[in-house]
């Protein structure tokens, strides 16, 4: 045996290695012996877990038949603005606001409030039975995502009917002669509940002609079996409308002190939003996150003496996810009643900031409830951007600073700082009131005959 290579004791020779070089065929043995099986773990004993640079060695935390938390809705693209609804709860934890949970479990027990609490009417949603063709996304939110679609026309051997009136229905494509519709699908799980109380809560409303069809998106019916709403689509929201007028319109000497939006058409959407809100009020509904990209503008032409047809612009409320319906007055005081839910949603800078400070420090006495008079606040501040064209906290540059802003509740003084001090002038003897705190702030009624008043004198 050369000397000068290692030779490989007896002990070690029946484990050697497949892979390893053997220099000596001699030390192969003839058989190698089977690997012997390994014991089956216990069932009352667990591996331990290995940790990584890359994943944390911790397993999730669930109760007794718990499930995990859904994932928060998604980020999207910069470039790609929300027009249905906003995640604001996460928002108001930047600016050092204690929410008392975590903001997705707000929100989950605010699904499940949903389940319970909802005073929803008797009325069962309206059930839409035709067929669709999804499109495009045309917006999301915390709760849903709404994509424009076409109706597929059911066969039929009667010949095809007139358009239907914008005023009553969709419109069609002039293209393929289909309505165009709008449908609110949800993109969690536990937001079933939400849209189909929200479609009751549309069915509802839908039943009071004709204030139904003046002050609110056309409401075709639910679809159990995507859980989803259809809507007619309306493609312009006021946000979209006046911050376009804001660019594309110079400042000058001659409109410094006017509404972005001009005082004619401006007063025309103020009258319609306050009366469209009393309407709501009237039938016991608090809408609970009125902002600038839930009204929708519904445009329409009417004849003039001069033979000449103007377009106007109709605004209709949309998006009541974060709705509910007071009940009635009870015949008999001592029958319990539901209580009101928790709003699912907030938009900071329209929220009202008694509901702002009930979520940064919930007590049983102070709930973060909707109301008619956040409800009056909100609207109040929507018109103010209408006036504007950008948000009255413009002036704030940091978002921390515009929700801190938001938290005093002062729009008006906010807005003075800013390069549309001047629009404020014209707007404020029509706004003052329903921005005040909520012991001194107008009611819709009082607001509306303020209005009504300004508008006469103007």
């Amino acid at each position: 045996m050369d000397a000068s290579k290692p030779t490989i004791p007896e002990s070690k020779q029946s484990w050697l290695p497949l892979t390893s070089q053997v220099t000596n065929p001699t030390l192969i043995p003839a058989t190698r012996p089977a690997l012997a099986p390994l014991a089956a773990l216990p069932m009352d004993q667990k591996p331990k877990l290995a940790t990584t640079k890359t994943s944390p060695a911790t397993l999730p935390q669930l109760g007794e038949n718990g499930a995990l938390t859904p994932p928060a809705t998604p980020q999207r693209p910069c470039n790609k603005r929300a027009s249905i609804s906003a995640d604001g709860i996460e928002s108001l934890s930047s600016i050092g606001v204690n929410l008392g949970a975590k903001p997705a479990d707000i929100l989950n027990s605010m699904a499940e409030q949903a389940k319970e609490d909802i005073p929803a009417p008797d009325l069962p949603p309206k059930l839409y039975t035709k067929r669709y063709t999804l499109h495009e996304e045309l917006g999301y939110g915390v709760w849903s995502t709404v994509y424009r679609a076409s109706e597929i026309p059911e066969p039929s051997t009667l010949p095809p009917s007139p358009p239907t009136s914008p005023l009553n229905g969709a419109k069609q494509d002039p293209k393929t002669n289909q309505k165009v519709l709008a449908i609110k699908k949800p993109s969690r799980r536990d937001a079933y509940p939400i849209l189909e109380t929200e479609a009751r809560i549309l069915t509802y409303l839908h039943s009071h002609p004709p204030g139904s069809t003046q002050h609110i998106v056309p409401f075709h019916g639910w679809d159990p079996s995507t859980h989803s709403i259809i809507l007619t689509a309306l493609p312009l929201s006021l946000e979209t409308h006046a911050q376009t007028l804001k660019k594309t319109t110079p400042l000058t000497t001659k409109n410094i002190f006017d509404p972005i939006l001009g005082f004619p058409t401006w007063t025309h959407l103020t009258t319609s939003l306050v009366a469209g809100l009393s309407f709501l009020h009237s039938h016991h509904c608090i809408h609970g996150d009125i902002k600038p990209a839930n009204i929708l503008l519904r445009p329409s032409t009417s004849s003039t003496h001069s033979e000449t047809e103007t377009e106007t612009l109709t605004p209709l409320f949309c998006d009541f996810s974060s709705s509910h319906l007071l009940p009635p007055q009870e015949t008999n005081p001592s029958s319990p009643s539901p209580s009101p839910p928790l709003i699912s949603a907030v938009s900071p800078e329209y929220t009202a900031p008694e509901l702002l400070s009930s979520l940064a420090h919930p007590t049983p006495t102070h709930s973060p409830i909707a109301t008619y008079s956040s409800d009056i606040f909100s609207l109040a501040v929507t018109l103010l951007f209408a006036a504007l064209g950008e948000s009255p906290y413009a002036c704030c540059k940091m978002e921390m600073q515009r929700l801190g802003a938001a938290r005093e509740g002062r729009p008006l003084e906010f807005a003075r700082r800013g390069e549309g001090a001047g629009r404020v002038r014209g707007v404020e003897g029509t706004l003052g009131g329903a921005l005040e705190r909520v012991g001194d702030r107008w009611g819709v009624v009082e607001w509306e005959e303020v209005v009504l008043r300004r508008g006469g004198e103007s």
